[in-house]
């Protein structure tokens, strides 16, 4: 097993051989020329941030629905007859629910930038024969960091020296029992829940105290790559957007099947073909429901507000409607969600337990 092995698999070797391939000695830490090396090797610690929708992508996401399509398309045309009731009408009805849907939008863009800069967080860390107290993004690989109940860990860590540690991972494994650590080594093929000498970032300390080697930090951390996963995830529209899109692809057809009708009737029956082509637009805007978009976004405005007063964030309007669509969720013994592919195979009841079929 070559340095870099050892390094990354930090957790199934000696605590000396992770410190040999990291090339630090625990008393003295990493030297100044060895953090500004490092630090330009793998770059400040901390996860590659998402890029935040800007003002005007919140508002332009608000007329991306194919019925407030349609409604741009009924508004142009009947401004463009000098229908002007309806088309004002109509122009309302747009601002109004691009205003609602907007301003609520934003409200939680804001509110989740402001929870990241909350973060700042400082490890105590052994350099150059000191001890001192640094900002967490400021770690490299190799650097010796000081643990005491309380703290956050800011990078993964292989520890050297414990001293009764127990670690809450539930918000990187789900265990909601904090897990005791130990400095042997473990499994090569250990799954991650079960790597006792390792820390992982984002956990935190519960109780006890010792010392570890930072082994990984940024997005090559074990958090990082859930991050890159999330990250990369395909984004699938809402049960009601897909709905919404279904009634504006046949509100659309109808409308045109409807002037279409009318003005081949009218045009056979003689009548003025200026006027009958008139008359039939006239109906297909009368036949749009102006008022279906600013329901279905006061409705999930209301939602969002009252997740809100219990303190959930929800970046998108719509997926309010997608969690109050939710009827099962599946998770395991510790209350982790799924990637949504578990299968139902056994149904114990009562009365007998029942195999499923695939």
């Amino acid at each position: 097993m070559n340095r870099d092995e050892r390094r990354a698999k930090g957790y199934s070797v000696p605590a000396g051989q992770v410190l040999e391939a990291l090339e630090v000695d625990p008393p003295q830490g990493l030297s100044e020329e060895a953090v500004r090396s490092r630090m330009e090797t793998y770059g400040p610690n901390r996860l590659r941030e998402v890029k935040t929708r800007s003002a005007w992508q919140i508002l332009l996401d608000q007329f991306k629905s194919m019925v407030i399509i349609v409604l741009v398309l009924a508004g142009a045309v009947a401004f463009s007859f000098q229908h002007w009731a309806e088309g004002i009408a109509i122009a309302a009805v747009l601002l109004v629910n691009a205003g609602l849907g907007f301003v609520t939008e934003w409200k939680a863009v804001r509110s989740m930038e402001a929870l990241r800069e909350i973060g700042g967080d400082t490890i105590r860390v052994r350099r150059a024969g000191e001890e001192r107290e640094i900002a967490a993004e400021e770690l490299v690989p190799g650097d010796i960091i000081v643990l005491d109940s309380g703290d956050l860990a800011p990078a993964d860590v292989r520890l050297i020296e414990a001293n009764n540690i127990r670690v809450n991972e539930s918000a990187l494994t789900g265990e909601s029992v904090p897990v005791l650590k130990q400095v042997d080594p473990v499994a090569d093929d250990a799954p991650l829940a079960d790597r006792t000498c390792m820390l992982f970032k984002g956990t935190t300390v519960n109780e006890g105290s010792g010392e570890g080697v930072v082994t990984a930090t940024g997005m090559d951390t074990e958090l990082g790559h859930i991050s890159e996963l999330a990250g990369s995830a395909e984004k699938e529209a809402t049960p009601l957007q897909k709905r919404l899109n279904r009634l504006g692809r046949r509100l659309a057809w109808i409308t045109v099947g409807i002037a279409a009708a009318i003005a081949g009737a009218g045009l056979l029956a003689g009548q003025d073909p200026a006027r009958m082509i008139e008359t039939a637009i006239a109906l297909g805007v009368a036949a749009i429901p102006e008022g279906l978009p600013i329901v279905a976004t006061i409705a999930l405005a209301r939602g969002m507000y009252l997740m809100a007063r219990r303190n959930a964030l929800i970046h998108k309007l719509p997926a309010v409607e997608t969690l109050g669509a939710t009827r099962v969720i599946f998770t395991d013994k510790t209350g982790t969600l799924t990637e949504n592919r578990m299968t139902l195979r056994r149904v114990i009841t009562p009365d007998g337990d029942f195999t499923l079929d695939e």
